[in-house]
């Protein structure tokens, strides 16, 4: 791909076009901002070459979001991310990324009419922050790199466990347009989420 492409920009395109699919099921009366979503999850990442003690890397990652619905199925809104990530031969490193995220339900837990408890969603969105990484030897080594830039995708099923609350299960991938084996970020997370 030449040098003076925006891959940020042909990423999000593609996004904003997967994301009418789910507004094309909605009812008369759209509720721009009737739902208000806030939400957070923890994810974990570890890592290691022969012994778990020996050549090991571990990342957490803390998220939280805030947004709107857009239609019934459709949320937008703006997230953070933090980051504590250390390897068998560095100290704790500590790094956030910020940005927009947008969350299309294909089953929505949480509606004024329905019946399920079960939901499923595809979330992405655009995210800066300073956090990077090298592979060296099989093994990360994070450290701080401003501006750097991420899109990330999330699958995942939630359950509502009240009228306003709901657990949920997801994968997590974030890609920055560099070689997925050696910059690709995936780890898995349990979180929660309030829709009022």
């Amino acid at each position: 791909m030449p040098n003076n492409v925006n891959r940020p920009g042909i990423f999000l395109f593609f996004i904003i076009l997967l994301f009418p699919a789910f507004g094309r099921a909605q009812h008369r009366n759209p509720p721009f901002g009737d739902r208000l979503l806030l939400g957070m999850h923890i994810g974990f990442l570890e890592d290691y070459k022969g012994s778990r003690d020996n050549q090991n890397q571990v990342s957490d990652f803390s998220m939280g979001r805030a947004g709107v619905s857009i239609t019934q199925n459709l949320y937008a809104g703006i997230q953070t991310r933090f980051i504590r990530a250390q390897n068998f031969n560095a100290p704790k490193a500590y790094f956030y990324m910020a940005g927009l995220w947008v969350r299309g339900y294909m089953l929505h837990p949480v509606k004024k009419v329905g019946s399920f408890r079960m939901g499923a969603f595809f979330e992405s969105g655009f995210m800066k922050g300073n956090y990077a990484f090298e592979v060296r030897n099989g093994i990360e080594y994070a450290f701080e790199k401003p501006g750097s830039w991420y899109i990330p995708f999330m699958f995942g099923a939630e359950y509502r466990v009240w009228q306003h609350f709901t657990i949920e299960l997801s994968i997590n991938l974030c890609y920055n347009g560099e070689n997925w084996d050696q910059k690709g970020i995936a780890y898995p997370s349990i979180g929660g989420n309030f829709h009022w």
